[in-house]
């Protein structure tokens, strides 16, 4: 785990522990990818990278704390919108993120071995 993906589960972690609402932590997610765009220029692997990580984060979540896979949808749509609103040149890395958010979404799966979760990666918002 990158000290990226670290952070991010222990943001998720509290704002579900507080009981956040599904509306605050779409909202935080997007705050966490915006901040890592902005602080430097960043390549599409960069782009790629930080999606992933917000990806990993939330499904080990959901197999931790056996918490509803909403959480892996929310934070799919929201880290993809981030790229995607940002605009720049990160904007035009939307469609490698996607593929890097299927492909996160597909290790989670095949790792946790569960067949609940076959749907997920179909589940990656398309724009």
């Amino acid at each position: 785990m990158s000290p990226f993906e670290t952070m991010v589960a222990v943001e998720l972690r509290g704002l579900l522990r507080a009981g956040a609402t599904p509306r605050a932590v779409r909202l935080r997610v997007r705050e966490l990818v915006v901040e890592r765009i902005v602080r430097g220029p960043l390549d599409a692997r960069e782009i790629n990278d930080t999606v992933e990580a917000m990806v990993r984060a939330a499904c080990a979540l959901v197999s931790e704390l056996s918490t509803s896979e909403d959480l892996i949808d929310i934070v799919c749509g929201a880290s993809l919108e981030a790229v995607r609103g940002h605009g720049g040149e990160s904007a035009r890395w939307l469609a490698a993120a996607i593929d890097a958010t299927s492909a996160a979404l597909e290790q989670a799966r095949v790792h946790a071995g569960e067949r609940a979760w076959r749907w997920v990666p179909g589940r990656v918002p398309r724009w």
